[in-house]
């Protein structure tokens, strides 16, 4: 098959070629390609030794981010599926996401991951079957790179979406996502158990840089760089925030430190505020996790179009009409997208799939436009798009107009139904520390902007319901504006 080597293939020539160079580093390990690639082979033949064959699916609820990374590659080493099932969620929320992907196996750390009639495997015991002398059966009993990864989305809009890709996908995506990148020495500070943890990780791998893990440090993230020398950080929305918190008391990262920062709208208030106190170096995505990354806005592209940069290399993106027909250029519209190695579906959802998988491309629910130069710019989910009065009211232009407020730290807009005018614009706001204002003062700045645009209530909330990776849930907040009388 032709196409990038495997994310396998790649670890392997990366420990024949460069042996020494490190792969994983924390506050505890220090580990060289060379070791991991040992590593690796020695899982891979625990995992036989336990008797878990090609064909079995297994879950991964391991704590420690280095232990959670090996049990990965080492299930992927032996062509074992694998899904990792958060270990923040209860019991039987890891239960039901096991039993929707068919899980046969669960890999833990003690007996509370254990999921009832599934076998269990502690770490450890997973540990002692790769060290055990006895040798391992031969052969993984699949083609090279077809092993499969299943990944489940945020869940933002409802039940948790599941794609799965095969390794070799994974490395297509390696090869894309970082292609005008320099891969160094690479800070993510989500858990790898999250989806999009855990593929950055996995293309660092792939690219040859360092991996470095958090893994429960303790600390400043400027200490943790200092003490790593990362040279890039890869942030969501919400860490950004505490990030730019951090650097208006340690002052900016330290000369050459880039961050990405990815996984929901990026509002130009923000843009602005990292590149004056964090960084100059900074990098805006956007992709889904059923197309892995899409664009990339580099550092001279931010302005308060709120740009996310052009397609990458290998990724058409289309703006078009309801009618399927080509928006022109500034229009707003259905943003549609195709790549090689992108899903083609989603597990056990015939209706989800019908919905945004249609004639080879993925249609994520967001509206965009496309400038003159070819960049994309978001505008919203289109669920949350308004017509009040036969007037389009868009999401993304009610929170920019609320964030510029200069006491607001973040915005949600959202329609509340409306028997007289179908639909009624609302936000929700959180405010910056140390400062105050009224939900009518933030309707008056609104409405001086966008007049019949402007949302008719603003409720100020102590923080924005935010899922476990950062984003923001509206559907929670049109529950909480509903309540407060909006």
């Amino acid at each position: 098959m032709t196409g990038p080597p495997t994310l396998l293939e790649r670890l392997r020539e990366h420990a024949a070629l460069r042996a020494d160079a490190t792969a994983l580093e924390s506050d505890r390990i220090r580990m060289s390609y060379a070791e991991l690639d040992r590593d690796v082979r020695r899982l891979a033949g625990g995992v036989a030794r336990l008797g878990i064959a090609p064909g079995a699916i297994v879950a991964i609820v391991v704590r420690g981010e280095v232990d959670h990374l090996l049990a990965t590659l080492g299930l992927m080493a032996h062509g074992v599926a694998q899904v990792a099932l958060s270990t923040r969620d209860p019991p039987t929320a890891r239960g039901a996401l096991a039993g929707r992907i068919g899980v046969t196996h669960v890999v833990g750390d003690g007996p509370a991951d254990a999921l009832p009639g599934l076998p269990w495997i502690p770490m450890d015991a997973l540990r002692a079957a790769a060290d055990a002398p006895s040798p391992a059966p031969e052969g993984r009993g699949d083609a090279p790179g077809t092993a499969m990864l299943y990944l489940t989305g945020s869940g933002t809009t409802g039940l948790p979406k599941i794609v799965r890709y095969t390794e070799r996908d994974l490395a297509g995506h390696a090869a894309r996502d970082y292609a005008r990148a320099r891969v160094g020495r690479v800070l993510r500070l989500a858990h790898v158990e999250f989806n999009n943890a855990k593929r950055m990780r996995l293309y660092t791998l792939w690219h040859g840089g360092t991996c470095v893990l958090r893994d429960g440090a303790a600390g400043s993230i400027h200490a943790l760089c200092d003490r790593h020398r990362v040279d890039w950080i890869e942030l969501s929305v919400l860490q950004a925030g505490d990030l730019l918190d951090a650097c208006r008391i340690d002052g900016p990262l330290p000369d050459g430190t880039a961050i990405r920062v990815g996984g929901s709208r990026v509002p130009w208030t923000l843009r602005k505020a990292l590149l004056a106190e964090a960084t100059p170096a900074l990098y805006v995505t956007y992709g889904a996790t059923e197309v892995a990354a899409v664009a990339i806005a580099e550092p001279a592209m931010h302005d308060a179009r709120e740009a996310v940069g052009p397609a990458l290399a290998g990724v058409e993106v289309d703006v078009v009409r309801e009618d399927g027909s080509p928006a022109a250029t500034g229009e707003i519209g259905d943003i549609r997208i195709r790549a090689a190695g992108m899903a083609r579906g989603y597990e056990g959802d015939a209706v989800a799939s019908a919905r945004h998988f249609r004639g080879g491309w993925f249609v994520p629910g967001d509206l965009a436009s496309l400038t003159e130069d070819g960049l994309v710019c978001l505008h919203g989910r289109k669920d949350d798009m308004m017509n009040v009065n036969g007037i389009n009211v868009f999401p993304a232009e009610i929170e920019r107009v609320l964030e510029s407020h200069p006491a607001v730290a973040c915005a949600a807009a959202m329609p509340l139904r409306s028997i007289v005018h179908g639909q009624i614009p609302v936000a929700a706001v959180e405010l910056r520390a140390g400062c105050a204002c009224t939900p009518a003062e933030l309707v008056r700045h609104a409405r001086a902007a966008l007049g019949m645009r402007a949302p008719r209530a603003v409720t100020i909330l102590a923080a924005l319901p935010r899922n476990a990776q950062g984003k923001i849930v509206k559907r929670e907040i049109a529950g909480l504006a509903g309540a407060s009388g909006c």
